[in-house]
Order: C-alpha cells, then structure tokens, then sequence
C-alpha cells in the first residue's frame, strides 16, 4: 500500500526542513523562478523520495524521475533534461552513483543552462529549460565537492523520534482500516529502528497476522508474533545485528577487528554494515568504533547473553 503523505501537512517529522522548504517554495513562485537545486542526504526510509515528490508537487510542475546507477550514458540524462520544461523537476534518486563525467556534464545545466554534447564532428552546446535538479542519497561523501557546491540546498534528514513514529503507524493503521493499541504502537515504533519505511513494513506484517487470526485491532500480541516470525527483537535488531555481535564478542574474543575482516566474517556486505547495522548497534552502546577497528562493549556481551539465557 502507498503510505506517502499527499500534503506537507501530513508528511511526519523534520519541521525545520519543512519550514525551510516552504518559504523557498513561496519565495520561488513569488519571483516567478525555478526552485533552487536540491540535495537531500540521508539513510535509506527516511523519507527522500516522498519530500521530493511532494515539493513537484507542491510547486505543481512535473517531476521526471532517474535512478542514477541504471544512467549509462550522457544521452539518458540529455533526454531527460530536453523533457524539462521551464520550472520542471528532475529528480536523481541514488545520485551518488552518477559517473563523475556526468556530474560534470551538469555543472553548465546547473548554473548557465546549458549542456556540452559530443558527436564524431566534435563539441557543441545545447541548450535547456530553467529546471530544478533534486538529488537523494545516502553517501554525501561520494559526490564530488564541486557538482555539491551547485545546489542551492543541501538537506539532511534525521532520524524519527519515538513519538513521530508512533504518529506515522497511527495515521497509517487508519489508512489500513486496521485499529491499533497505544502498546502496540509503542512496540512497533521501538522496532523499526527510527526508520518510517520499516516501521509501515512491520505494520502490514502485523496486518496479516491480524487477517489471519480474524482480528481487526492490532495489539502487543500480534506485533510480538510477527516479530517473532521475522526474527526482529523488540530493539528492532535483526539476525544480521546478532551476527555481527556474535563474531565480535566469540570468534574475535572481543578484541578490536578491522571492518573488511568483519565483513568477511560475517558475510555480509561492508557498505550495509557501515549504514543499515552499526549506526544501531553504536546507539544502543553495543559496539564501539575504535582506531583499531570495531569492538564489542560490555552491554553488547550482556545483551547476548541475555539473549541465549532466554533461547534456553
């Protein structure tokens, strides 16, 4: 099911952001201009895509819409770009992984509206319409300074507090006809991480397990059931969280361990490591990022042996 909001006043959390983006938004029609280029940096569910759509949407020009990784050539983003009328949108999703060559190709788009093609005769100018380029990504690092200085904002999105989520699984409980008890809300808000697309995730899961079992409010049961069924405890840490604690405290002895070896001893991936499992693990105290490499705390030995007293 779709849970994207329709309105900036039902999108949930970063009011600054909002109330930034408003008064651009305003600013923008009232001089009759484009909106300045926008970059939004953040991990992944937090709600990038929704605010873009929702500013094209505000500002009531098309939005066309490109996943960087799948651009491999200068003729996918010239198309797109020659589909921009004056004041439309083109939104970049994933835009780190755009070629440093094609981040160059829009600097000129950027500032002079206009790109530099080649042919087999050589170089020439083309020219396009006052356009607004949106970018999202979860690797600011990797955006070469340059083509980031372009934009005229450069927004980071933070993390949901308890009480936001609980607000965005409400509102979407009721989306689904589905009634909800405030232990439950809590349960599935404390389980997704601070992460809004987890968090509706977790809910339609726990949807299902109401429909089977014929109950129309979703309680602390059912939510427990179906974390249960997805092996997520009630930090919202999952069996690749379990993992990587496991190898940290057992087969390094809680010693210090470089991430590429922890990668290779847990299988899995250095990059989802870095962004989907130690941010957590790091706030709930479970593990440290020492000079050495990452290390296991003590509340990290104490979770888990917790956690194997319950097992047995």
């Amino acid at each position: 099911m779709n849970f994207e909001p329709d309105s900036f006043n039902k999108y949930v959390g970063q009011e600054n952001i909002k109330n930034a983006i408003k008064i651009s938004l305003q600013a923008s029609r009232m001089r009759k201009e484009p909106f300045p280029h926008l970059l939004i940096h953040g991990a992944s569910g937090l709600g990038k895509t929704t605010l873009v759509n929702l500013i094209a949407k505000e500002f009531k020009k098309k939005c066309i819409t490109l996943l960087a990784p799948v651009i491999d050539s200068s003729e996918t983003l010239y198309e797109a770009l020659g589909k921009c009328k004056n004041h439309d949108f083109l939104f970049i999703d994933e835009i780190h992984a755009l070629p440093r060559v094609l981040q160059e190709s829009l600097y000129t788009a950027m500032t002079d509206r206009k790109l530099t093609a080649k042919d087999k005769y050589g170089s020439y100018e083309i020219k396009v319409n006052k356009f607004t380029l949106m970018g999202a990504t979860t690797e600011l690092g990797e955006l070469s300074v340059p083509f980031r200085e372009r934009f005229g904002f450069i927004i980071p999105l933070d993390k949901y507090s308890i009480e936001e989520l609980k607000q965005i699984i409400k509102m979407n409980s009721d989306k689904l006809k589905y009634k909800i008890t405030p232990e439950a809300l809590a349960d599935i808000a404390n389980a997704c991480r601070s992460n809004p697309r987890s968090a509706n995730r977790l809910l339609e899961r726990c949807r299902d397990v109401a429909t089977v079992l014929k109950i129309k409010t979703i309680n602390r049961n059912i939510v427990d059931e179906t974390r249960s069924n997805l092996q997520i405890d009630r930090n919202g840490l999952t069996t690749y969280d379990i993992r990587i604690l496991e190898n940290l405290a057992y087969k390094f002895q809680m010693k210090p361990v470089g991430l590429k070896t922890l990668a290779l001893s847990t299988y899995i991936d250095i990059k989802a490591i870095e962004n989907n499992y130690e941010p957590l693990l790091i706030e709930l105290g479970f593990i440290d990022r020492t000079t050495r490499g990452r290390q296991i705390t003590r509340e990290g030995v104490l979770y888990l042996a917790k956690r194997n007293t319950k097992d047995n």
